[in-house]
């Protein structure tokens, strides 16, 4: 399913021209501030050049738009976007920021371009973060790679140890030193059971919000260990993170957290793409971008896999709505990335994407389709 955002940015797509420009900014390693914004003022630029050819009357605003979009992320600057999109029609503009590579990419004409946008769904996983020491347990909410904490009445939550612990009474010099360490000992243990007891209602607090969402934990080692024990939510964790995060930025969590999630989320997608070779994809399936066309035009996708980065250039009949690898002698435009195409056709018949990495479906011709029937 599509989100609201993305969904949005397709509804946009009714006042012509759309314009989308993608720059990478992570090719040969993270830029700084003053690198990145140069290769976006070149990337608007060559935008420019086209729509003061192709679009003349609205150039002017529609590169005004695209330059404030530019400024905002300027202004924002994040170190850790790998791209952007920027995406503007008459009366509309969006800035995206990418978590993944990206190709530069400029696009005018009746859409959009949502390869990137469909990628970025891809790891737009809700998924929970657990902070815990052994004195507070924290709770927050992620999306990508940013992190929001509930305070919500239930959470934070705090653990007082008002636990009157009673010494030993009174042993002989030569007992005293067992008796200090026995209490120690017992004093020790006494605490740990208790900050089970807390951690125990912490994890059962967890169900409101958890459901079947990944959650990490984050904390010291001995206080995950703590939590595990008595977790009934062993089968949402994906992860740990040692230390104590008490202290720190939260912008500093997320860093831990992202790459973790990021990795927890690639694995599952190559997964399922396994389960799918296994169990579905020797039932009804089509290979190569002509065959996924052909079905997709019948209405026939279920779910579209593809490689990452496949693009190809084809050419469709103006009448029959055919796909050709090869300029038809029949009247005929260019598509020139057929690839998107069969995305938005997939999205727009109410099919799935499932995006897989480079080289991974060669003996499919790079794209292939579950058919309905």
């Amino acid at each position: 399913m599509l989100s609201n955002e993305l969904s949005i940015i397709q509804k946009q797509a009714t006042q012509l021209p759309c314009v989308t420009i993608i720059v990478p900014l992570q090719e040969t390693g993270p830029l700084d501030k003053k690198a990145a914004l140069l290769l976006i003022e070149k990337s608007i630029q060559k935008a420019g050049d086209f729509l003061h050819n192709m679009h003349p009357q609205q150039a002017v605003s529609l590169l005004a738009s695209l330059q404030a979009l530019a400024d905002s992320f300027a202004q924002n600057y994040d170190l850790t976007a790998e791209g952007i999109g920027l995406y503007v029609s008459p009366g509309y503009s969006k800035l995206v920021k990418f978590l993944f590579p990206v190709h530069e990419k400029i696009q005018i004409g009746e859409t959009f371009a949502i390869r990137e946008l469909l990628y970025l769904e891809r790891y737009a996983i809700g998924y929970y973060v657990l902070q815990v020491n052994e004195k507070t347990a924290q709770c927050y909410k992620g999306r990508l790679n940013r992190l929001q904490e509930i305070k919500d009445g239930i959470f934070p939550r705090h653990f007082h140890d008002d636990y009157e612990y009673s010494r030993p009474a009174k042993a002989s010099s030569y007992a005293g030193q067992a008796g200090v360490k026995g209490f120690e000992r017992d004093k020790s243990v006494i605490k740990a059971n208790r900050l089970k007891s807390f951690y125990r209602e912490t994890d059962q607090l967890l169900t409101t919000y958890l459901g079947e969402l990944p959650l990490i934990i984050a904390g010291p080692k001995k206080d995950i260990s703590l939590l595990q024990e008595v977790s009934r939510h062993q089968k949402n964790i994906i992860g740990t993170i040692n230390g104590n995060y008490t202290n720190v930025t939260q912008k500093m969590l997320e860093e831990h957290v992202w790459p973790m999630v990021k990795a927890w989320i690639d694995e599952k997608q190559y997964t399922t793409m396994q389960q799918l070779i296994e169990e579905k994809w020797r039932q009804h399936t089509a290979d190569g971008i002509t065959d996924v066309w052909e079905a997709l035009k019948e209405g026939r996708g279920y779910r579209l896999i593809v490689e990452k980065d496949y693009t190809y250039p084809a050419f469709v009949d103006d009448k029959t709505g055919k796909l050709h690898l090869k300029a038809p002698k029949t009247a005929h435009h260019l598509v020139i990335d057929a690839v998107d195409e069969v995305l938005r056709l997939t999205i727009e018949k109410g099919g799935e994407v499932l995006f897989v990495k480079n080289g991974a479906l060669e003996n499919h011709s790079r794209i292939s389709l579950i058919k309905r029937y």
